[in-house]
């Protein structure tokens, strides 16, 4: 036991280690992360029900904008099983009960991928069934109960990371769950449990690994509270305003004891489902969650005696996109000035006193010469990831547009044939998106100067039916208009 614990601690210090090396290898330029980046993800966000941005309960590989804040209000109730007092054996039927938990959160975003968060309310636990004894959290509860005590203070950070291009996102967090009461008689410990764990999430998918470390129950005796490992996935739907969301985890849980040599107080490994709804409405950034959820174990087992069914409803803030900024129009060319001709006077009045001579008015600048560059930067197959010779290629485009203020950059993305036509169209657009992301963030060019579009297979330059060809087609183009005299 104190092998497993030391090293879920050297796990907790490696997992943590990795933001910072990564945040030192991109500020020195060798890693294109793009961690000053906005997100590549433009739908809308909601904290989840432990305060960080996600799903029902699994966070997402997002984070709050940049001084962005969110708020949560959640209800949830599962159904579980105590762990088996082995002075009392039990079957699980008799040994289940409800976990009612009404949590409020607030979170904030220090940068585009780093947040901070917090949660906190209160939990209530009932016996259900034919409940006879059991133990959570080591506490022992003989016959019948309904306990009522303040859930531990959730306080955490959550760091991500995501690639210019690139559709994935992986976030890392870490969480101190803080009691705030003494009482041994609560249900919860009065010890701090820490909370490390990772998500990834790309399209609509999202996958998570949390790792619990839970403190001790008291020191004499020695009773100790199991650690948990979470595994899980999610996914949400978009359909307009309405989300459909649907998680699924399996949590497993190491053995706990009253003392080393002492029988196992360990709770039951199960299996977590939920489904339902987050409806935004419009884009005030305010969602309304309420979903289903069941103990999978439970309904295997046992059906529907007694039910495994739960439910969680929610209502959130959280900052909602703002649309894409248009392209900056080219200035329209100046007005040519018309030219006023004089009459000579008749021969008859060449004696009269000439009238006084009039100035033709300034000729206006002629009108700004516009010229263009074209540059084209080659991709590998299947992927959107820039060349170091892409990279040099683009450092000459910056160089040009930051000399010409007033130049504008049309960036289109093409592909070879060899997927589908939608495939085809989706990476060239992520080509593009590539390329121009390189020039806004490591060059500081405004992203309003440059549009982008993705072309597929459309107007190959190279023989698709050799491989010679095909790699002359996967491509973007970059065209820049200049404005000559600005």
């Amino acid at each position: 036991m104190k092998v497993a614990r030391r090293a879920s601690l050297v796990l907790a210090v490696l997992l943590m280690a990795i933001p910072m090396r990564v945040h030192a290898q991109a500020y020195a330029g060798q890693l294109g992360v793009g961690l000053y980046s906005p997100s590549p993800y433009v739908g809308p966000i909601a904290p989840d029900f432990g305060g960080e941005i996600g799903l029902f309960t699994i966070p997402t590989g997002d984070t709050l904008p940049a001084r962005g804040f969110s708020l949560g209000l959640y209800f949830q109730n599962v159904k579980l099983v105590a762990a088996e007092d082995p002075s009392f054996p039990a079957s699980d039927r008799h040994r289940g009960y409800n976990k009612s938990n009404f949590q409020g959160s607030i979170a904030y975003g220090l940068g585009n991928h780093f947040e901070i968060f917090a949660a906190a309310g209160e939990e209530r636990i009932k016996s259900r069934g034919g409940w006879t004894t059991g133990v959570i959290n080591g506490l022992e509860l003989a016959g019948r109960f309904t306990q009522t005590d303040p859930s531990k203070m959730r306080v955490g950070v959550k760091v991500a990371m995501w690639e210019p291009g690139s559709r994935g996102r992986l976030a890392l967090y870490v969480a101190a769950l803080i009691p705030v009461a003494n009482d041994q008689d609560f249900i919860e410990t009065r010890r701090t449990d820490w909370e490390f764990g990772a998500s990834g999430s790309i399209g609509i998918l999202t996958g998570n690994v949390d790792y619990l470390l839970s403190s001790r129950r008291s020191t004499d005796p020695d009773i100790r509270v199991p650690n948990r490992l979470r595994f899980a996935v999610g996914t949400d739907v978009p359909l307009g305003p309405l989300h459909w969301i649907t998680e699924l985890d399996r949590n497993v849980y190491d053995n706990a004891s009253v003392s080393e040599g002492s029988p196992d107080l360990k709770s039951p490994d199960y299996s977590y489902f939920a489904s339902g709804v987050r409806v935004f409405l419009g884009h005030t950034g305010i969602a309304v969650t309420a979903a289903l959820n069941a103990n999978v174990d439970q309904l295997v087992r046992h059906g529907f005696s007694p039910t495994p069914i739960g439910g969680i409803l929610g209502i959130t803030y959280a900052p909602f996109p703002a649309p894409p900024a248009p392209p900056r129009p080219l200035p329209p060319p100046a007005v040519a000035a018309t030219v006023t001709e004089t009459e000579t006077a008749p021969a008859e009045e060449e004696a009269a006193e000439p009238a006084p001579a009039v100035e033709a008015p300034p000729a206006a600048p002629p009108a700004p010469q516009t010229k263009t560059t074209t540059d084209t930067i080659g991709f590998d197959r299947g992927g959107s990831r820039l060349t170091n010779i892409a990279k040099a290629i683009l450092d000459g485009v910056a160089l040009r547009m930051k000399n010409d203020l007033n130049s504008t950059a049309v960036v289109t993305g093409y592909s070879d044939n060899a997927g589908s036509e939608d495939a085809n169209l989706k990476i060239s657009a992520q080509r593009a998106d590539a390329a121009k992301a390189y020039l806004v963030e490591r060059h500081g060019i405004d992203a309003a100067r440059i549009r982008t579009a993705g072309r597929g297979s459309a107007d190959p330059v190279g023989d698709n039916a050799t491989e010679e060809g095909r790699a002359k087609n996967r491509r973007a183009v970059i065209v820049v208009t200049f404005v000559s005299g600005s």
